[in-house]
């Protein structure tokens, strides 16, 4: 294809497809693209690809510090690692378990996370693993909520999740469990959440109804709670690094260090504006965090704007600390796969992560007698840097005492623009796509690998059917344009909803 230069000659494009961001979608949507013959340039700000996928060593360990699991929830990740042939093994996560941490009568309550519940909220609300976190009290007003009236309609204005569960469930299921889950899973306080982003299925199940122990009976795993996820064989890190390289082998033009400036639609293709240079595409996918996108994507009046609203990105950034612990005593594995944390505890942590329980792989590569931890929590506020912070906060949240001494190594990562975020309105986002300018990843697929690698697929699959189809503006010859742009701004309109 050829598109008219500024000065009116006729300007080969740079790649049939450009992507900004080498996260996981963007590796995706390269690689998908490139495969069906397309040519892709795969653009990247940073010195790495894989965007939350991120290794460390620890001690001659490689561990993940950014995703270290998937929902299994769709089969999007094994259905991508077996289409690319990616030399790569799901595993499911040991038995155990994952506990809560809330404050209690006598102290800190560790208790393990019921064994049925979605997002904190119980598909049985009398259960023994319900009414010890609860009380009995609190449990029973969960219990009534299918008996309240069921007028749900997706048509309503959705309320915030802590909303929706504390007017149907009462607000200590909120404060004991679903808000300590959003906060560690997601990243996100309950009040700033939705359940139709942070949960699809939930949420229609929900709507169809109007209850949401019965949505929750419906969607729950029947496995110990933690359980619905999977990992990678040696940490989810290697999804990204054996898809980089199947993207290259493709013959994806992956080069990181590029930031890209700005976005120009220019008759029958994008210019993109990347430092000095400006490559011309038939079509763009931007692949970044909801920070970045919106930045990138906004109309020029508030694309400069100093403070992004919550809803684009504002969380406050997330601190992952890892630690190679010495300390035989975790061998009983005290809190299962690891610990969710209320905000009624005093810690520095929203969540930990006990590695060397949770996964076979990273107790094989241990040395013995040591454990792999690992702390989230927000990065500003968080004391997580000494050998003594870190023993404190093991210590707190394990109820094993751990001594600084016994810290062997620690790494780990900040990510400033992890959570999902819609970064501009359905409106904007038709426009843009009308233009061939499209978005991939979290903040439009929804938070998790479950959620962006399927995403990412059918873009992938729209813009190679798009760009090959003989008719559409993709062809060489002069037929006009507007249909396509029609139809492509359709075809996102379907996807957003």
């Amino acid at each position: 294809m050829t598109a008219a230069a500024p000065g009116g000659t006729a300007e080969p494009t740079s790649a049939d497809v450009v992507v900004v961001g080498a996260g996981v979608a963007g590796l995706v949507v390269a690689h998908d693209v490139a495969r069906a013959g397309l040519s892709v340039a795969l653009l990247e700000a940073g010195e790495r690809v894989g965007g939350m996928l991120r290794r460390a060593d620890l001690g001659g360990v490689a561990v993940d510090v950014g995703a270290e699991s998937f929902a299994t929830r769709t089969s999007g990740v094994a259905d991508l690692i077996a289409d690319a042939g990616l030399p790569l093994r799901t595993v499911a996560p040991e038995r155990g378990g994952a506990h809560l941490a809330a404050v209690g009568d006598d102290g800190i309550l560790h208790a393990p996370l019921p064994r049925r519940t979605v997002l904190g909220i119980p598909a049985d609300p009398l259960a023994e693993d319900v009414l010890r976190i609860l009380g009995g009290a609190a449990a029973r007003r969960v219990a009534a909520e299918p008996s309240l009236d069921r007028d749900a309609s997706a048509a309503a204005p959705e309320p915030s999740l802590a909303d929706l569960v504390a007017e149907r469930c009462g607000p200590e299921l909120v404060r004991r469990l679903v808000d300590p889950l959003c906060r560690s899973v997601y990243s996100v306080a309950a009040s700033d959440a939705r359940l139709s982003r942070l949960h699809p299925a939930l949420w229609r199940e929900y709507v169809a109804r109007g209850s949401l122990i019965e949505a929750a009976a419906v969607v729950a795993a029947p496995e110990r709670a933690g359980s619905a996820v999977a990992g990678i064989d040696g940490g989810m890190w290697r999804l990204a690094e054996e898809l980089d390289r199947a993207a290259r082998a493709a013959g994806v033009r992956v080069r990181t260090g590029v930031r890209v400036d700005g976005l120009t639609a220019a008759g029958r293709a994008v210019d993109v504006a990347a430092g000095s240079e400006v490559l011309r595409a038939r079509r763009v996918v931007v692949a970044t965090g909801a920070i970045a996108a919106r930045a990138l994507l906004a109309p020029p009046a508030s694309a400069g704007s100093a403070t992004p609203p919550a809803s684009a990105g504002g969380a406050p950034p997330v601190r992952v600390v890892a630690a190679l612990v010495a300390a035989p005593e975790l061998d009983i594995r005290p809190v299962g796969s690891g610990v969710i944390v209320a905000a009624d505890v005093d810690a520095q942590a929203k969540a930990l992560t006990h590695v060397t329980a949770k996964w076979g792989w990273a107790a094989a590569a241990a040395p013995a007698g040591h454990h792999i931890v690992r702390l989230s929590a927000r990065a500003a506020t968080s004391r997580l840097d000494t050998p003594e912070d870190l023993a404190r906060e093991i210590t707190l949240l394990t109820g094993v005492a751990v001594a600084p001494s016994a810290i062997v190594a620690r790494a780990e990562a900040v990510w400033t623009d992890a959570v999902a975020a819609a970064p501009v309105d359905p409106a904007r986002r038709a426009a843009l796509a009308a233009d061939g300018i499209h978005l991939a990843g979290a903040p439009v697929a929804g938070t998790g690998l479950a959620s962006v690698v399927p995403h990412a697929r059918e873009l992938a699959r729209d813009l190679v059917r798009e760009l090959t189809d003989a008719g559409s503006d993709a062809s060489d010859s002069s037929t006009p344009v507007a249909a396509a742009r029609t139809a492509a701004a359709d075809t996102e309109t379907r996807r957003t909803a």
